[in-house]
Formats: structure tokens, C-alpha cells, sequence
């Protein structure tokens, strides 16, 4: 049920916030976002550092998943439809909040018990993890060509510090 309440909370804020007049700007973007995150689910399959544990009603990972999907799109939305355009400051202030949403969207996840961690993965390194993802959500608006040749390395990097088995 959390994951429900969860997506559709995603869902009414993207339809209050989310940029929908520009959707086709941001469409590669969603798709990174989501490309990524399936990739992570493809390779980490025998070794999972987070994975999603559905309760009532959902009864498989891959229906959570798919909520998972439908938040990517709402952030992408409201994150990149309301990046600010001028200042620094703002900038960097909109990047710590969408950090400490995400962050904290994680906790509450944990302690619903629809979030689970494996091989020492903690709330700090998803901490990390959002500064990096980001970034990179940012970047892949910009520079969308950079984005996938910074990804392929970085991803490396992800499995090689993890010590996720490639098979």
C-alpha cells in the first residue's frame, strides 16, 4: 500500500508542478533515467545493494518497479521543468533540495519496510548517490552525448567499488 499512496503522491505533484507544457524537451531524459535504473536492476540481479520489497497489494518487485518508473518521469518533470535559470545560488539550492527529497523519500520507504538494503548499502551511500544522479539528471538536458560517455566510466566505477559480480 505504501507504494501506492507513494506513486500517487509522485503523480499529483507532477501534475501540480511538473513542466507538462514542454514534456517532449525532457522525453530523453525520463528515458536515461529509466534506462539506467533497469540496467541496475539487469546487472545487480545476483547482487543487489537496494531493492524494493512490495507490500499489500503489489506482490512482485516488478510492479514496484514500475511505480519506480512513473516516479522518474514525475521527478525529470518537476525537477527539470522547474530547474532554476538564473543564479547559482538557486541552482545549487533547488540540487540540495531535490537531494534531501529523494534522501528522505528513502527513509520513509525503509521504514515502511518497502525498501530493503543488502551488502553493507546504508542511507548514506544513497545519499551519495543522489548528489551523483543529480548531477547527472542535469547534465543529460545539456549535454545529453557527454552524459552517456561520462555514464559508461562511472558505472564501472559503481561495480568495481560495490564488488558486484559481472556473470
Amino acid at each position: 500500500m505504501a507504494e501506492i499512496i507513494g506513486v500517487s503522491s509522485w503523480i499529483l505533484a507532477a501534475v501540480r508542478w511538473g513542466d507538462w507544457k514542454n514534456w517532449r524537451a525532457y522525453h530523453a531524459t525520463i528515458v536515461y533515467f529509466i534506462l539506467i535504473d533497469a540496467l541496475y536492476y539487469y546487472v545487480t540481479y545476483n547482487h543487489r545493494l537496494w531493492s524494493l520489497a512490495p507490500t499489500w497489494p503489489l506482490r512482485h518487485e516488478l510492479e514496484a518497479v514500475f511505480g519506480e518508473f512513473i516516479v522518474f518521469a514525475c521527478t525529470v518533470l518537476i525537477y527539470l521543468g522547474r530547474y532554476p535559470v538564473k543564479g547559482l545560488r538557486y541552482s545549487v539550492l533547488w540540487f540540495m533540495l531535490w537531494i534531501g527529497i529523494y534522501t528522505a523519500n528513502e527513509w520513509v520507504l525503509l521504514l515502511t519496510g518497502t525498501f530493503t538494503y543488502q551488502h553493507g548499502w546504508n542511507l548514506f551511500d544513497s545519499f551519495l548517490f543522489n548528489i551523483g544522479m543529480f548531477f547527472m539528471l542535469r547534465l543529460h538536458i545539456k549535454k545529453p552525448l557527454l552524459t552517456y560517455v561520462v555514464s559508461i566510466p562511472t558505472a564501472c566505477c559503481f561495480l568495481f567499488i560495490n564488488s558486484i559480480p559481472i556473470q
